[in-house]
């Protein structure tokens, strides 16, 4: 097989997500991202898009000979935390961050900038001039409006690049949830093309998924899923020690808040374990991810059949760290002069670019693009798996008949 990074395919997936990635989003305020979702619909036709009242979007591939095939599932949400525009007044901006983000890393002097509605482009930037927490959490803050604008209803990322690619990572402001989803929308891309039959894959893009999943719930109170789907979360998840960047796209056995349906996860790594065999570039891990809790748990709780993909994520929510040995400037508060001093081996808590390694996003979306053309292997079969039965078959020889050994054995024993 050709390097990934020079094939085709590669070259089509990262176009999808640099060109996700260029739209700016926070907490119910994801407009862009989703234009950017019907324009892409319009240039596919094979896709279906439809809006459900909460304003998440479902973008499907059904072919016509699928019936009522319970479709594949994928839900990625489109926010990231971020800040909205409360108040503007003359130069300075008062902002409320929605989003998780801890102490050390938020603090004045850190650079943001403006956007409102559908626009990509920002309306304006500035600095962090004053910065409040709650609990240890970065809680709102004032800036100061450098060049251009901001306006009240608005709001405001860090001033980080959309999306770069260097030394094999996407480097970006916003890999979660956003990359997830195009994850999903490379996926429904490849099956739009192909046009395989008998294949229903459908993307579930929610919203506000940063202050508790809203956009999840709503879907599954509306009724926007079926409930004979197959559902699979696609998140970035914070990188663990036995969950590398670069080991793989992560076969997400559960999350904080709960583990996800067993028959999914198995039939999803069997699905991992014959790509593998056939694709050398192909890599998969299977990890409990228990960092956050995720919308497969707000699916698994509702009834739905459910689990998880995960993507490897450096720099959790922008919470970044400088270089060791970098020079931080401190005060004194028993003194008005200022110090420099050599913080060694120590690294200084920051807001930086999130990362996700080039090869474990391929390797997600080829795996999805796998499940989608064989849904055979995720349909819920009745009874015991082959391998159970398999096994079981063999205990009941092993062990229904003792060696005369083994009894004499268990008699001295005694």
């Amino acid at each position: 097989m050709s390097e990934p990074g020079n094939s085709g395919f590669s070259r089509r997936c990262l176009k999808i997500a640099a060109d996700m990635l260029q739209n700016p989003t926070a907490p119910l305020r994801e407009a862009a991202m989703q234009g950017y979702l019907r324009a892409f619909v319009r240039r596919h036709p094979a896709l279906a898009l439809h809006e459900d009242r909460a304003g998440n979007v479902v973008v499907r591939y059904v072919s016509p000979d699928a019936g009522r095939r319970a479709p594949l599932v994928m839900a990625a949400h489109l926010d990231h935390p971020g800040f909205w525009v409360e108040e503007v007044s003359g130069r300075s901006a008062r902002l409320l961050f929605k989003g998780g983000v801890l102490k050390p890393h938020a603090r004045a002097g850190t650079r943001v900038r403006f956007y409102e509605g559908v626009r990509r482009k920002p309306t304006g930037s500035g600095r962090l001039t004053a910065v409040r927490y709650e609990n240890g959490r970065l809680a709102s803050a004032r800036a100061r409006i450098v060049e251009g604008a901001a306006r009240a209803g608005g709001f405001a990322m860090w001033d980080l690049p959309a999306m770069e690619v260097r030394g094999g990572f996407i480097v970006s402001r916003a890999c979660d949830d956003p990359l997830g989803a195009a994850a999903a929308l490379c996926a429904l891309g490849e099956v739009a093309r192909r046009k395989p039959k008998g294949v229903a894959l459908w993307g579930l893009f929610t919203r506000c998924e940063e202050l508790g999943f809203f956009g999840a719930l709503e879907a599954i109170r509306l009724r926007t899923v079926p409930r004979n789907a197959a559902v699979l979360s696609l998140e970035t998840s914070k990188a663990l020690a036995n969950a590398p960047q670069g080991g793989g796209v992560i076969l997400r056995v559960g999350d904080y808040g709960s583990i996800f349906s067993p028959d999914l996860t198995g039939a999803v790594w069997q699905a991992a374990t014959r790509l593998a065999a056939k694709d050398r570039s192909f890599k998969c891990q299977r990890r409990l991810m228990d960092g956050g809790t995720c919308e497969a748990t707000a699916f698994c709780a509702t009834g739905y059949r459910a689990s998880g993909l995960a993507l490897a994520l450096g720099n959790y929510h922008n919470q970044a760290f400088g270089a060791r040995g970098s020079t931080a400037r401190l005060s004194s508060p028993k003194s008005s002069s200022r110090r420099s001093e050599r913080v060694e081996g120590r690294r200084r808590p920051e807001i930086g670019s999130e990362t996700v390694s080039v090869a474990d996003f391929l390797s997600e979306v080829r795996l999805l693009v796998e499940l989608a053309l064989h849904p055979e292997a995720l349909r819920k079969t009745p009874g015991l798996p082959a391998w159970l039965k398999i096994r079981m078959r063999a205990a009941r020889e092993a062990l229904s008949k003792p060696a005369a050994h083994d009894r004499s054995a268990v008699l001295t024993d005694l």
